[in-house]
């Protein structure tokens, strides 16, 4: 009898942590959904705060996704398993004159069957693309989430009929930190494109 007691509060109080922990987080997405309706894209698994989606609030208007028309510049995270995420920069051996051989950072993932190819708005030099690609691996390894803001480009059928999504990449955030454009919603950020915002 005492060993059923003992085991029925270790269950209770089992339940009681894992229902203060889940409702926190459901508070914070809620609080994210609230505030941002049209910014993220899903869960975010605790990865993102009311800044993140500031940032990309203030620089263009908020829309349902997907947006019309198609391109638009408004920014959506989404977040992915870590390990489904790939890194590269493209690289036709194409040549700057200035600044030698150039590269395209582009990042894949994969969610419900469907795959997302974030691809950066414009070349690097090889050497920073390979670099940037460095920081981003550390911020993935140890982590079970990253979250990925980009605009939204086009979805299209690959050919064996899957879906792909492309989007212009600017940012991953992990529980690790942040890579890329935006990554903080600076003062001089809210001054210059949202100071009617309130973060």
């Amino acid at each position: 009898m005492r060993e059923e007691m003992r085991r029925a509060k270790v269950f209770l109080s089992f339940c009681l942590i894992s229902g203060s922990v889940f409702g926190e987080a459901s508070d914070h997405l809620l609080t994210l959904k609230s505030e941002f309706p049209y910014g993220l894209l899903g869960d975010d698994y605790g990865i993102l705060t009311k800044s993140d989606l500031a940032i990309n609030a203030c620089h263009f208007k908020p829309k349902p996704y997907p947006p019309e028309p198609l391109i638009d510049p408004y920014e959506y995270w989404q977040c992915f398993e870590s390990r489904s995420i790939s890194l590269n920069c493209d690289s036709s051996g194409i040549r700057d004159d200035h600044e030698g051989i150039m590269g395209l950072v582009v990042v894949k993932t994969y969610k419900n069957q469907a795959k997302h190819e974030y691809i950066e708005r414009r070349p690097w030099p090889i050497g920073e693309c390979k670099n940037f690609l460095k920081d981003l691996r550390l911020l993935l390894t140890g982590t079970s989430h990253a979250c990925i803001s980009g605009s939204f480009i086009e979805n299209e059928t690959g050919k064996t009929g899957g879906k792909i999504s492309s989007w212009l990449f600017e940012r991953l955030k992990t529980s690790k930190g942040c890579e890329g454009r935006s990554c903080h919603f600076t003062e001089k950020i809210k001054q210059e494109y949202c100071s009617d915002l309130k973060s």
